[in-house]
């Protein structure tokens, strides 16, 4: 029995002093010089930062023969909704300069590119979103608006049914 008491002093003395070491931490610091590391921007640029990070619509080519096409949002129906961002990958033909061509055709028909994804995944039931048929049926629908290029295949970023 005697041990047993010994462990719970022990226990209680150690307790006694994390508690007391803690409030003489807080008393002795100094939170007055503490500020946000953002705190030098502009509330104008701030805003405007936050917003583009929230929601994207626009269009971005990259390098490699992808284009970002941006966050939707888009109701399925039942009460749910898609949020997702689609990146789409497209030929790049090579040789020459001819990929200029195709990336000015891409960026001029990148809304036509949205709204072809969207009807698409509008046309599409809850379950059907949630498996590959929606895929095909995005790049078909894009397709359709292309005349120098095709798109190959489409990366959902970000994929989420919420109610």
């Amino acid at each position: 029995m005697s041990d047993k008491i010994k462990s719970i002093f022990i226990f209680l003395f150690f307790f006694a002093l994390i508690v007391i070491l803690s409030i003489y931490g807080f008393m002795t610091s100094d939170f007055s010089n503490l500020s946000k590391v953002d705190s030098s921007l502009d509330s104008n640029l701030k805003a405007k930062i936050a917003k583009k990070r929230y929601y994207s619509t626009e269009i971005v080519i990259k390098d490699d023969g992808v284009v970002d096409l941006g966050d939707f949002e888009i109701n399925i129906g039942n009460g749910h909704k898609l949020i997702t961002n689609i990146s789409a990958k497209y030929e790049k033909h090579g040789g020459w300069g001819m990929s200029s061509g195709v990336d000015d055709e891409i960026s001029s028909k990148g809304t036509l590119l949205r709204h072809a994804a969207i009807e698409a995944i509008m046309n599409k039931h809850e379950a059907d979103v949630r498996s590959y048929r929606v895929k095909s049926a995005i790049i078909d629908s894009m397709n359709r608006h292309l005349s120098s290029t095709r798109v190959e295949d489409i990366y959902f970023n970000k994929l989420i049914v919420a109610e």
